[in-house]
């Protein structure tokens, strides 16, 4: 899905989430690239003390099983399974959001909003070995038998208990949106009670 990166600016209170997302995304880009691969390693062998970055680079290029193949028109294509490093990049931007969100001013604001509850379960679930848990330390539920607590057609209900969050439920990329749509819940706030105080 292509989107439009100058005109996304995400609230003060979530800006670092916007920025580790396109870092990511950044990364994996130019990592991914045959040629950039390529000056990386000549720089690194030249510059000293620079010779870790290639063995860090090699890593890299192992755990993602990077394949890049060179086409006959001098052209390149990469091919790579970021799989797990998109699980972790999410798991990280849900728990850092809601913590963010916690802490913030706006929390007794938003606390009760959908969309902040269903934030809620999707950080219990990634800081829980990524599965949903929808029960407490006691073995009660937290969600009511018949409650569903939905987002973008995505539903939240007690027979997720136990299964995946990221991959199977929900992505980075929802996650990206999920943390945009209340960056601009925030941005509403400010312009209807918070308009003349500072963050």
């Amino acid at each position: 899905m292509e989107i439009n990166v100058d005109k996304i600016n995400f609230h003060p209170v979530l800006k670092d989430i916007e920025d580790i997302y396109w870092f990511f995304l950044l990364s994996i880009r130019t990592l991914s690239d045959y040629e950039i691969q390529n000056i990386l390693i000549v720089k690194n062998s030249k510059q000293e003390g620079y010779g870790c970055f290639n063995s860090m680079l090699n890593k890299f290029n192992k755990t993602t099983n990077l394949k890049i193949e060179q086409k006959s028109n001098n052209t390149t294509t990469s091919k790579l399974n970021i799989l797990k490093e998109m699980i972790f990049i999410g798991k990280a931007m849900a728990i850092l959001s809601y913590d963010f969100l916690s802490l913030s001013k706006y929390n007794n604001i938003i606390n009760k909003d959908n969309e902040f509850q269903f934030l809620r379960h999707i950080r219990n679930g990634a800081a829980h070995n990524n599965k949903f848990n929808l029960k407490d330390e006691n073995g009660e539920w937290k969600i009511e038998e018949d409650e569903i607590i939905n987002w973008n057609g995505k539903e939240i209900l007690r027979e997720l208990h136990g299964k995946q969050v990221f991959n199977d439920f929900i992505s980075i990329f929802d996650i990206f949106l999920l943390a945009k749509s209340l960056s601009e819940k925030l941005e509403d706030i400010d312009k209807k009670i918070f308009k003349n105080q500072s963050i």
